[in-house]
């Protein structure tokens, strides 16, 4: 599936420093697992792919959602006490992965144990609920409440119960290394910020913050609370893309304004589209005619009851994978870090429900090569800086749905380095044109499962159907 040179030498890969490498996150819904055995048994699954950072859903006692929490002071019923919650995260430990928890600071259940009345915005009135603007099936603009209600973050109180109630505990007594600040663009700018400065004050280097960012608006606004408290890392909403300048402009913003911090590329997260989904989709957009993902969902999962890839033919399965594997590649060398959903791996279908999805869920996957070709590629990633690096980041070729051919993007580092992938999607061979600037420099290195090839970098390269071209220069 890679292209390789014919007779050059194969140079083996060798793994970078680990504070050279980018974070490996996978984005874990603990309602998949049955019992604790299951999620360490899972975690080992990870760990051997390459993944150094676990990201688990929230795991503070629910209402109806792990979102949306009824006492942060008590685990939910998968870990039932702290003592064995912090267990875990030993285990996770000794694993030598960073252990993130994910933490609604911005919104919680109404009526939530140990919350204060008055730590709600207008609680005198009710309160408001916490919810984001979105699009339906039909692309009609409507307003998602989450069943949570809005805190206010600017109060100094409530800023001290996070940070002793919960932060604290957690880092000093459950082996907590790293926090993602849920919806960090809705929060308090100087309360956020005077959390996370108490925490790095305390603890130093030994904690980190990541800042969720996401969604469809500018990324720099959504990151800039985010910015101002000193999160140490970001997502971007590359995954966004499909064509045009908006988004790789907007993340170029985000690169110069933010001093190239950190971003984590999202193959697929708890908030999106299973890949399995949309490879599916992509297959299919001649009779899709640009439905969103919320209509993708009616269209395959309520119209067409699909509920797995391994009730779809054999070859539908294969052409899926082949275009799963693709976005893979390209997701992960875009930026320092890369994220997946737990059962992307397994090809899973049906999007997380963070309220319904559970073990039978998890169960759903089909067996495929895709978790040796993701193995691979982190390998990859983990051998050379550039794969780990924020850069400028311009994408060429076919990445609307609709179109088939070469698609790709060029990253290009402040210190000169730039890196070329592509993937050909066509059902034929197809010519790609090498930039001058990596010309230019002479010999490139050519990326695959067996190694690395150093080579002269011609004008233009032949990519076979279904092939990935991975260069540095």
């Amino acid at each position: 599936m890679f292209y390789k040179k014919d007779n050059i030498q194969f140079e083996e890969l060798k793994p970078l420093a680990r504070q050279c490498s980018g974070k490996i996150y996978a984005d874990v819904p603990l309602n998949f697992f049955e019992n604790i055995d299951a999620l360490k048994n899972y975690v080992i699954t990870l760990k051997e792919m390459g993944v150094n950072t676990l990201l688990i859903l929230p795991h503070f006692l629910p209402s109806f959602s792990a979102y949306v929490v009824k006492n942060y002071e008590k685990p939910c019923k998968l870990f039932g006490t702290w003592e064995i919650f912090a267990d875990f995260m030993k285990f996770v430990k000794d694993l030598d992965m960073d252990r993130m928890i994910d933490i609604p600071f911005n919104h919680a259940d109404w009526s939530a144990d140990n919350l204060k009345r008055e730590w709600f915005i207008s609680s005198e009135s009710g309160g408001i609920e916490a919810g984001a603007d979105d699009e339906d099936a039909d692309k009609n603009r409507v307003r998602i409440n989450w069943g949570a209600f809005v805190l206010d973050n600017s109060i100094t109180e409530l800023q001290d119960y996070w940070l002793e109630k919960v932060i604290y505990p957690h880092i000093e007594k459950m082996h907590v290394n790293a926090i993602r600040i849920d919806a960090a663009w809705g929060l308090d700018r100087k309360g956020l910020k005077r959390i996370v400065s108490k925490t790095k004050a305390k603890f130093g280097d030994k904690v980190w913050f990541l800042a969720e960012n996401l969604g469809m608006a500018k990324l720099i606004e959504l990151a800039e609370s985010g910015l101002a408290a000193g999160a140490d890392r970001f997502f971007n909403n590359m995954y966004w893309y499909s064509g045009g300048l908006y988004i790789p402009t907007d993340i170029y913003t985000f690169y110069k304004r933010s001093e190239g911090a950190p971003t984590c590329t999202i193959y697929s997260s708890h908030d999106t589209l299973f890949p399995a989904m949309k490879g599916l989709a992509k297959l299919r957009s001649d009779e899709l005619n640009g439905l969103n993902d919320k209509g993708i969902v009616r269209k395959f999962v309520e119209y067409e009851k699909i509920t797995s890839l391994s009730e779809l033919e054999e070859m539908t399965q294969q052409r899926v994978i082949t275009l799963m594997k693709q976005d893979f590649a390209l997701a992960s060398l875009m930026s320092s870090d890369v994220m997946f959903a737990a059962g992307s791996e397994k090809a899973l279908f049906e999007r997380i429900n963070v309220c319904d999805s559970n073990a039978d869920s998890f169960k759903k996957g089909i067996e495929s090569d895709l978790p040796g070709f993701m193995k691979t590629i982190l390998r990859i990633k983990s051998s050379e800086r550039i794969f780990n690096a924020e850069g400028v980041v311009i994408p060429f070729g076919a990445w609307k749905p609709e179109d088939n051919g070469i698609k790709g993007y060029l990253k290009s580092t402040d210190e000169g380095k730039h890196l070329l992938v592509a993937v050909n999607n066509a059902n034929c061979d197809l010519e790609c044109r090498i930039p001058k600037r990596m010309r230019k420099l002479g010999k490139g290195c050519v990326y695959s499962d067996k190694g690395r090839q150093i080579t002269s970098l011609p004008q233009r390269m032949i990519i076979s159907k279904g092939q990935i071209l991975i260069i540095t220069a």
